[in-house]
């Protein structure tokens, strides 16, 4: 068995963890100066007399490293099968915390994915972490922009490793002791004892969440009863999970999401290594996407006032009213939004659409499946945009459908 890199072992864990670790295995504490080294050495064998292993405490000492990687070193030589184990496991995941694997299957050649078969995955894993913040704050059955402050900060603080041989695997890398605050904390101000979570809890309530989700869509696949959207929203189930997991299983064979749970604490005190497993497949898609539509449907209305685009228009007869779609820049969670004009608001919406100006509109949002709606508009002006390129403006008859 080949020695680890005790050096490298020593810069990811304190005499304390080292402690904890030779405590659960057996060792005994026998003499030291607190909070400046103690002595500690496995049980002996009758007739044999123990060696031991001087354990630093004072970190502001100049040879604290030095003196703690000779600890791990002299653990390493005289310690059994079981100190052993638990310094390797160190070496190979210290200071990364909680592991967190998304895999899709696809057909590709090996170690490969498809450029936007992986743009999907990347996506589906973003959302589901971020999911996983955003109902730590609350629950609910369509956040959109809403605890938008603890989602950043966490995913700020996660690492993405390298993928594996064999389908395409992201992994990621959560600190599990890492505090993140529902709210901006300004500099000199003391941070909330409510409203705080660790990268632990964060990870534990996407697997909750994506749990509820498998359970909510066996329970809809055989029962074809929405009841369990309902029931799981408490839980975290949520529009953006569906968009998640159906970006996770879109083009694929299969999704599979897997996490181990690798905080400090839980290496070496000893405690069995956590792991958590959920499966999708392609058949969940249907139900995915009913589960989406119902909880979009379900989103509050809101008054707002949005800047944005015209970019298509629609007008069965000359002198009705007609529906136009925006392309939106701000005001809104919404990336696109229609509306439904009278005839002069319309007349004015063609005007804008043909001289690439943006029209800033307040109204009534609401969610009705798929498509954001504004109603009872009020248009306030006609603002100057410039196009993204020449030629941007696209004639009414080169449309794409509204619907």
């Amino acid at each position: 068995m080949n020695a680890p890199d005790f050096e490298e072992i020593a810069r990811h864990l304190t005499d304390r963890q080292l402690a904890l670790a030779l405590q659960s295995n057996g060792w005994q504490k026998y003499g030291g100066q607190e909070d400046l080294y103690s002595r500690w050495r496995p049980i002996a064998q009758a007739g044999e007399q123990a060696k031991g292993v001087l354990l630093p405490q004072d970190t502001d000492t100049d040879d604290y490293p030095e003196l703690l990687s000779q600890a791990v070193a002299q653990a390493w030589k005289i310690g059994d099968v079981g100190i052993r184990s638990i310094l390797e496991r160190a070496a190979a995941v210290h200071s990364l915390g909680d592991e967190v694997k998304f895999h899709k299957e696809t057909q590709s050649h090996r170690g490969t994915i498809p450029w936007t078969v992986g743009e999907d995955l990347h996506a589906g894993a973003q959302k589901s972490m971020t999911v996983g913040a955003k109902t730590r704050k609350s629950k609910a059955a369509y956040f959109g922009n809403a605890n938008s402050f603890i989602a950043k900060s966490f995913l700020d603080s996660v690492l993405m490793g390298q993928t594996e041989i064999g389908s395409y695997v992201i992994t990621a890398y959560v600190p599990p002791e890492e505090v993140y605050t529902e709210r901006r904390v300004n500099p000199g101000e003391t941070i909330p004892l409510i409203g705080r979570h660790t990268g632990r809890e964060i990870t534990l309530g996407m697997i909750d969440a994506l749990t509820a989700a498998r359970e909510s869509v066996d329970h809809f696949n055989t029962s074809g009863s929405t009841y369990g959207f309902i029931e799981n929203i408490r839980r975290g189930f949520c529009y953006e999970l569906t968009q998640a997991v159906r970006s996770l299983i879109r083009d694929s064979e299969g999704a599979e999401i897997e996490v181990e749970l690798n905080s400090a604490e839980d290496l070496f005190s000893g405690a069995p290594i956590q792991r958590h497993r959920l499966e999708f497949s392609p058949s969940d898609y249907s139900a995915l996407e009913t589960a989406g539509n119902f909880f979009a449907a379900t989103a509050a209305a809101e008054y707002v006032t949005v800047l944005g685009a015209v970019t298509q228009l629609e007008r069965p007869k000359p002198g009705e009213p007609g529906i136009v779609r925006l392309d939106v820049f701000n005001g809104s969670r919404a990336h696109k939004m229609r509306v439904r004009l009278k005839v002069e608001d319309y007349d004015l919406a063609v005007d804008a659409h043909r001289n690439n100006l943006a029209l800033r509109i307040s109204g009534r949002q609401e969610v009705e499946g798929r498509y954001f709606w504004l109603y009872d508009p009020e248009i306030l002006e006609l603002v100057q945009i410039r196009p993204e390129s020449p030629g941007e403006s696209v004639p009414p008859g080169e449309q794409e459908s509204l619907f």
